[in-house]
């Protein structure tokens, strides 16, 4: 039988501290992840203190004393979700955390940031806005602790460039159907568009927009087997405002223009 959680949003943000900065002691009533992005400073909890830089995060804990602060001359910059919920402990023993042990590795070290634009642009709606950004909790903390566990599971932390292109894999299957320019996907994961490009050679041997294209018209296909739908239909369900350019790709990837393809399906 699967945990069930109920986590509640309550803010998150990103600060730049200024040498010696301190906050505490003092005391939350929510849990929060903090990531450190640049720097180093420590952070004081549970009668304990401990020395933490670049690529490590930490916890608050609710109810609980504690402290941190930003070193002299490398203070840190680090960014932050605060949440409450039932069974979070539970949660977080999953992935070894909890008062006594604190914080964290994580990679890459720019992990959280495209989190940051999500949940920026989330409260920026007028509609929902409350449940996208809870759903946007939830996916966060799931992905944080598939991250945190995979050295378990694996042996091995996973790269950078494989979090990445599975970023953006995630991003175009959720949105093949619209326009999907790669300069805004990459900057939406927070990386140039020319290193995505190489990554995504690197990871699956294609380039983002072939990568794209290819999804766009294994779509296609599956759409073919609805009679009710005309080539144009599937045209612009898959993301092509032009018939004829959605053919003229469709030949490139399958082979054989869509009403062949349909054809012999229908045959087949």
């Amino acid at each position: 039988m699967c945990e069930r959680y109920e986590l509640i949003y309550y803010y998150h943000g990103k600060q730049y501290c200024v040498p010696g900065y301190n906050w505490g002691p003092g005391v939350k009533d929510h849990y929060k992840i903090l990531f450190i992005h640049e720097g180093k400073g420590s952070y004081h909890i549970n009668g304990c203190t401990y020395a933490l830089k670049k690529g490590q995060g930490f916890m608050v804990f609710p109810d609980t004393i504690c402290q941190m602060k930003a070193d002299e001359h490398e203070p840190w910059v680090y960014s932050w979700i605060a949440f409450q919920g039932t069974s979070v402990d539970q949660l977080l023993a999953q992935v070894n955390l909890s008062k006594s042990n604190p914080y964290f590795q994580f990679s890459p070290a720019g992990w959280f940031d495209p989190w940051l634009d999500q949940f920026k642009d989330a409260q920026a709606l007028e509609k929902n806005s409350g449940l996208i950004v809870h759903s946007l909790l939830y996916r966060l903390i799931a992905e944080w602790i598939d991250m945190l566990t995979a050295p378990n599971q694996t042996g091995y932390l996973p790269k950078a460039k494989e979090l990445y292109v599975s970023k953006a894999i995630e991003y175009i299957k959720m949105n093949y159907y619209n326009k999907v320019s790669i300069s805004e996907l990459a900057k939406l994961i927070g990386i140039d568009r020319i290193y995505l490009s190489s990554l995504f050679k690197e990871v699956e041997q294609l380039s983002p927009q072939m990568y794209l294209l290819h999804y766009r018209m294994d779509k296609a296909c599956d759409l073919m087997n609805n009679q009710q739908l005309s080539i144009s239909d599937i045209s612009h369900s898959v993301g092509y405002t032009d018939p004829l350019l959605f053919s003229k790709m469709f030949k490139k990837v399958k082979g054989v223009s869509p009403s062949h393809y349909r054809k012999k399906s229908s045959n087949g």
